[in-house]
């Protein structure tokens, strides 16, 4: 199978925005002062190092074997790819929990990296013909909007009670 220049891009794409993933929840972390928000935080940094793994071995599979690979262990659940995430809007939560503020503008910066990796991998699965290529892209999205999930449930959480969901 002849390799896609588009497959090849989506996954360099990939690969950068998992990398600046896992830069921005490191340093993100190292500022709050939550200890609950600086453990999702660093966990959510660790998901970013296996997806990133994952990228690197498909890219080296479409180099090396002219297409993607199987990746055991990895199922693809339904996910909504016509559905875009939209972070949600940081003027609401002006004045109302002063104390956590940093932890709030982590969350916030958060949820635009999810969304941002969430939209690169719907449009790629969309866009990859290679099965296992739309099974790989499904999943990573699907693991983003998880994320995304998460983060949003403890952006409301901080937002309406000042408390970690």
């Amino acid at each position: 199978m002849a390799v896609s220049v588009e497959s090849m891009g989506a996954l360099s794409e990939a690969l950068k925005l998992e990398q600046d993933g896992y830069a921005f929840y490191v340093k993100a972390a190292d500022k709050v002062k939550d200890e609950t928000c600086k453990e999702m935080l660093l966990s959510l940094a660790e998901d970013e190092k296996v997806h990133e793994a994952m990228i690197a071995r498909q890219l080296q599979a479409l180099e090396v074997e002219g297409g993607f690979v199987v990746i055991p262990g990895i199922t693809a659940g339904e996910v909504d790819l016509s559905a875009k995430l939209f972070p949600p809007d940081p003027v609401a939560i002006e004045g109302k929990v002063a104390d956590m503020a940093s932890e709030l503008e982590a969350i916030l910066m958060a949820l635009e990296v999810e969304s941002a990796s969430y939209d690169h991998y719907r449009k790629s699965c969309m866009a990859t013909e290679d099965i296992e290529g739309q099974n790989m892209f499904r999943w990573l999205a699907g693991a983003e909007l998880t994320h995304f999930n998460i983060l949003m449930s403890n952006y409301e959480a901080i937002n309406q009670r000042a408390t970690w969901a």
